[in-house]
């Protein structure tokens, strides 16, 4: 594993997707050498927190502004998730049911489940108008 130079991306619009965010995540992943399952869990996230944005953010697509970042310092691989939509803190939402039989849970939850299962940390803030995910993961340096 080598420690890569921090990535910022910014997407607008309809360069705002998940494709797109995914593929720079993935990028990163390589260029820093991190194992096959963990490259996996990261693009899992990816895919999860921009794809929720674009379903429930509350912004036309052509005013969807997204920031994704990522960094490996101090042994810990950080991603950062900044958009413009509604605000919403996703790591308010209640654990799923999961002892309930699937027909008797309610709908949701299980994408912040599945985020918070494959993160150490996570922690959530209204800035300047948007909102700031940011998720941390130890690696093995």
């Amino acid at each position: 594993m080598t420690i890569p130079p921090p990535m910022l991306v910014r997407f607008q619009g309809s360069d705002a997707t998940t494709a797109n965010a995914l593929q720079a995540v993935q990028e990163f992943a390589e260029r820093a050498g991190l194992p096959d399952a963990m490259r996996s869990d990261l693009l899992v996230v990816t895919d999860e927190i921009v794809s929720n944005l674009l379903k429930y953010g509350g912004l036309p697509r052509e005013r969807v502004e997204l920031e994704v970042r990522a960094s490996i310092e101090q042994g810990a691989l950080t991603l950062q998730f900044a958009d413009n939509g509604r605000p919403f803190d996703p790591l308010s939402a209640p654990p799923p049911a999961l002892e309930l039989p699937v027909k008797q849970r309610p709908i949701g939850g299980l994408g912040i489940h599945l985020v918070r299962s494959l993160t150490d940390k996570q922690r959530y803030a209204r800035s300047d108008g948007r909102n700031v995910l940011v998720l941390t993961r130890a690696v093995g340096l």
